[in-house]
């Protein structure tokens, strides 16, 4: 174990032992030691469990008067109209809100006005149209034109039907009125196919007196129901001019009722003088029934177009970006399409909107214009809705779509303030803060709040103080009774915020309060209490009285700032303190309380504190024992060879002294022991007794270390036998092992003898010695040696009773 490291157990236990004997902290009081014996208590409230309150508040360095807890809230939309006392711009619904300005820019929404104010617009072939209903809306739509020749209802009425036929087929009409696809009836034809080819066709043919004006129509449509399949129909057009052989062109029927359309567009002359209509039917050879029923002429034009109904409008100011601050409201009644696709589109600005397929029935369409960055300024824009047509197939079309009270309007908000009735703490009271719970939009939207106090019920009495703005939530008026809010709803036009909560916080002092500290003494012995203190605020009609108790409270001594105690037994001691204010809006604060006194001498004696000096003394005297241990000088102290032979010797005896024969007789066995111990050259030290001396022995890397001392070793001998044997090796190097004259190793008599002096040796000695050694180092002579006799030199140094014997020249 390291030299240092054993004692660290010892040290350890000692530090408990310290740390059980310190004194114990205490949170109230503190004491202080005020110099000259002197020491004092303090009391500075910083734990509210160490006192006794009744309608007092502590908190670290401060004790008040207790406040009563005040507070207003309004928490819906009856609390605020009860306690509104004015309004501007601001109303009440589910909470405070600014009133909406929105304005609606569209003119005559309704269509009541029949001119003037919409544009309307037809599709660029006139397919598509755009009109003001009669009934006070925009019609945007197309309707193919139609009308019904022949319902087939009476086939030999007014104007009847007759069988036609050529080659030999044959053609039997009748009457039917249990087959029929609308009205009552239908025409029959019992078609007989007698014979293959073109010329054999029969069917039913209409010549009314004059002729029919058909140039409005280029398609005819017809029921007709067949029994059986391999039957053809076509319509054969007579006009004055010739015959039309487009319409002739035969369809294939298919059995049951079918519309069939066909192509009456003029191909000789025009349509203008339609003489004869015939419908004929030719196919495979055999019998058939057909059943002809609705005759219907029609206009086919294939067409994609739209038409529009738009109106200018001024926007006379700009609007934000905020969403919904400018909306398009509009109704929209919408028949079925047939034949189209539809698209109902809208536009105004820049922005742009359309849908497809357009349902039908009646709707509300609501659309957000806010975010187009057109829209959001002033200036003149127009407003456009389009019905686009596409027509699909070859038969009638229709489509039509009603917009009727459209309004475009541009919400506007300005700013606006809600004012609360005075409301009344009872007495003068702090009031604290003002919450507000609102939902707005910075920077757009904010809520700010004012509050000013006063003494009378009216805000109009001169003691009422000016508006004040809250910093945050906090109330910067003064205290009073009285207190009066308002909020101020701030907007940029494009929205309003939202307050939902109001609360108003307050706090009204007791009048009085008492404050008792713990019965206090010290643990020392008390040899008297000196004097009393006081660190306290008093605001004007405030009170603070402070009384002193030694009996446990049944008695009590009314004190002041610097009041001498010293007539007060040395028992325990109570403070009492009475704080009091005739104004609920003020208190008087105590910072703290402290006692001066004087601890008895044999406290001081007996005291933690002196017994802590005791005992440091005492580990300061073991330590320094241990560390620096008494030690007597060494008699002798030999340099022996690694070989036994002996190379320095010295002695602090006087030569007077010395006994030779004792002498001889130590080096004798110091040579045999170290021949005999080391020779495995891994001994450790050794120490052995030499009648009433003690031998320490240690080994280096070329030499060996023998100390000589009367009496016990000291305890550190190993500690400085080893540092000496590092120095030599430090300062003379491999010089150790090659050396023939005590010049050779220059200064070693001098480490001899300061070792041999002192009984001790500590690592770097040397260096203080060679600052006083004189003459130039000379480094080691190596020859040759002969077989003569060693060459033997003596060195003494000279000091205080001290020899040193360089002994003869080492052998190679």
């Amino acid at each position: 174990m390291h030299e240092r490291s054993r004692h660290l157990p010892e040290a350890l236990v000692l530090l408990l032992v310290v740390l059980a004997l310190l004194p114990s902290a205490a949170a109230e009081p503190a004491l202080t030691d005020q110099g000259g014996g002197a020491k004092r208590v303090t009391w500075d409230f910083s734990t509210a469990a160490d006192y006794n309150l009744t309608d007092v508040a502590v908190a670290p360095g401060s004790a008040t008067l207790a406040q009563t807890p005040l507070w207003w809230n309004y928490t819906n939309d009856s609390d605020f109209l009860a306690s509104e006392d004015s309004a501007t711009n601001v109303s009440v619904s589910s909470g405070l809100r600014l009133v909406d300005q929105a304005v609606n820019l569209i003119q005559d929404g309704t269509f009541n006005q029949t001119s003037g104010l919409w544009t309307y617009a037809n599709g660029a072939t006139g397919q598509v149209l755009a009109a003001r209903d009669a009934g006070g809306s925009a019609r945007l739509w197309h309707l193919t034109p139609r009308v019904q020749f022949d319902s087939m209802d009476n086939v030999f009425g007014t104007h009847p039907w007759v069988s036609v036929a050529n080659g030999k087929s044959s053609s039997i009409l009748g009457q039917s009125t249990t087959v029929r696809v609308e009205g009552s009836g239908s025409l029959r034809d019992n078609v007989t196919i007698g014979q293959q080819g073109g010329g054999n066709w029969v069917g039913a043919i209409r010549d009314d007196p004059g002729t029919w004006n058909w140039s409005a129509y280029n398609r005819l449509g017809v029921w007709i129901n067949v029994n059986a399949s391999g039957l053809a129909a076509s319509i054969l057009l007579t006009n004055l001019g010739g015959q039309n052989w487009v319409s002739w062109i035969p369809q294939s029927l298919t059995p049951g009722w079918h519309r069939y359309v066909f192509d009456i567009s003029p191909s000789f002359g025009t349509n203008t003088q339609i003489d004869q209509v015939m419908v004929g039917f030719l196919g495979n050879l055999g019998k058939y029934t057909a059943h002809v029923d609705d005759l219907v002429l029609f206009n086919y034009t294939a067409f994609d177009e739209r038409a529009n109904v738009s109106q200018a409008f001024i926007k006379p100011s700009s609007t934000s970006g905020t969403p919904g601050t400018l909306s398009l409201r509009f109704d929209v009644v919408a028949s079925p399409s047939v034949n189209v696709v539809a698209y109902l589109r809208v536009s105004a600005g820049g922005f742009r909107w359309s849908e497809s397929p357009i349902p039908a029935g009646t709707r509300t369409l609501a659309l957000d214009l806010s975010a187009d960055p057109a829209l959001q300024g002033s200036g003149s824009f127009n407003v456009t809705f389009s019905l686009e047509l596409i027509r699909i197939g070859t038969e009638e079309a229709s489509m039509s779509e009603w917009i009727d009270n459209v309004s475009l309007t541009a919400k506007q908000y300005d700013n606006g303030s809600f004012t609360g009735l005075p409301i009344d703490a009872g007495s003068a009271a702090v009031f604290s803060a003002a919450v507000v719970q609102a939902t707005a939009d910075p920077p757009a939207t904010s809520v700010a709040v004012e509050t000013r106090t006063g003494n009378a019920s009216s805000p109009g009495d001169p003691s009422w103080t000016p508006w004040a703005p809250a910093a945050g939530s906090q109330i910067t008026s003064p205290p009073n009774r009285f207190l009066q809010w308002r909020l101020s709803l701030n907007t940029d036009g494009a929205g309003t915020p939202l307050v939902t909560r109001l609360s108003i916080r307050a706090g009204a002092y007791r009048p009085i309060g008492i404050l008792r500290t713990a019965p206090f003494l010290p643990a020392e012995s008390v040899f008297g209490w000196e004097s009393f203190h006081v660190n306290d605020t008093r605001p004007p009609g405030t009170a603070i009285v402070y009384d002193v108790s030694v009996d446990g409270g049944a008695s009590w001594t009314w004190v002041v700032d610097g009041q001498d105690l010293s007539k007060l037994a040395t028992k325990p001691l109570v403070l009492r303190v009475t704080l009091s204010s005739g104004n609920t809006s003020v208190s008087p604060s105590v910072a703290s309380l402290s006692v001066s006194y004087r601890p008895s001498m044999w406290s001081v004696l007996i005291s933690p504190w002196g017994g802590l000096l005791l005992l440091a003394s005492g580990i300061a005297g073991y330590f320094g024992w241990k560390r620096y241990p008494y030690r007597s000088p060494t008699d002798d102290l030999f340099l022996i060879g690694l070989d036994g032979r002996l190379l320095v010797h010295t002695s602090i005896r006087p030569r007077a002294q010395m006994d030779e024969d004792i002498l001889a007789g130590m080096l004798t066995a110091i040579s045999a022991f170290v021949r005999d111990a080391f020779r495995e050259e891994h001994e450790e030290l050794k120490k052995f007794e030499l009648g009433n001396r003690n031998v320490a022995v240690e080994r280096g890397e070329y030499v060996y270390l023998a100390a000589i001392y009367p009496g016990a070793l000291p305890l550190d001998v190993s500690r400085s036998i080893g540092e000496f044997l590092s120095d030599l090796a430090e300062r003379y190097g491999e010089n150790l092992a090659f050396w023939y004259f005590a010049d050779d190793l220059p200064g070693l008599p001098g480490m001899m003898a300061e070792f041999a002096s002192r009984g001790r040796y500590r690592h770097g000695n040397w260096r203080k010695g060679a600052r006083t050694e004189l003459g130039p180092a000379r480094g080691p002579t190596i020859g040759r040696l002969t077989a003569e006799t060693p060459k033997e030199e003596t060195a003494t140094l000279q000091g205080e009773a001290t020899a040193a014997t360089v002994a003869p020249l080492r052998q190679r």
